[in-house]
């Protein structure tokens, strides 16, 4: 189990282990989930609980704003800079990891507000840590508006083994 208080130094431990990257990057690109958002369930449960509805507000709005307004246009950039067919010289080269660089510092400050935006809400339901976190990610594909099928619940089950093996 990953034993972190901080959100943004558990995300990075957690992201870090077996099948926790490529489950994450798979929820990202094929369902259009943030990736701080699916951690963000996993921290919340092993610390706090489930989280309430204030909360996901404004969590929600956090994780609008930043995906949308910054962090999803670097990432696009990134991708394109790195596309097939596109042979970038070493000046674009370098661009582009101080683009990667930006959105990990974007992603990281992203994790900051959300984790600050807990201690308002202090107010949560109590569950056993792995409850809470499953409770939470399926919230979370609720409040998106995506019906949990086998894969999802295999890519949940892998980040799940990883924050509570």
């Amino acid at each position: 189990m990953v034993k972190r208080t901080d959100f943004p130094e558990y995300s990075i431990a957690l992201y870090g282990r077996e099948m926790v990257e490529e489950s994450c990057l798979r929820l990202q690109d094929e369902y259009g989930l943030d990736v701080n958002a699916v951690l963000f369930c996993y921290w919340f449960g092993a610390h706090h609980g489930v989280i309430g509805e204030d909360l996901w507000t404004r969590i929600d709005e956090i994780s609008s704003q930043w995906q949308s307004r910054l962090i999803q246009p670097l990432r696009e950039v990134r991708r394109w800079l790195k596309s097939p067919g596109f042979e970038p010289n070493q000046e674009m080269r370098e661009l582009r990891e101080r683009i990667k660089a930006d959105e990990i510092a974007a992603e990281l400050l992203q994790q900051r507000m959300m984790q600050e935006a807990c201690a308002e809400f202090v107010n949560s339901a109590t569950a056993g840590a792995a409850e809470a976190a499953r409770r939470n990610a399926e919230a979370l594909l609720e409040r998106r508006g995506i019906a949990i099928d086998d894969e999802i619940r295999d890519l949940l089950a892998a980040i799940s083994s990883a924050a509570f093996a």
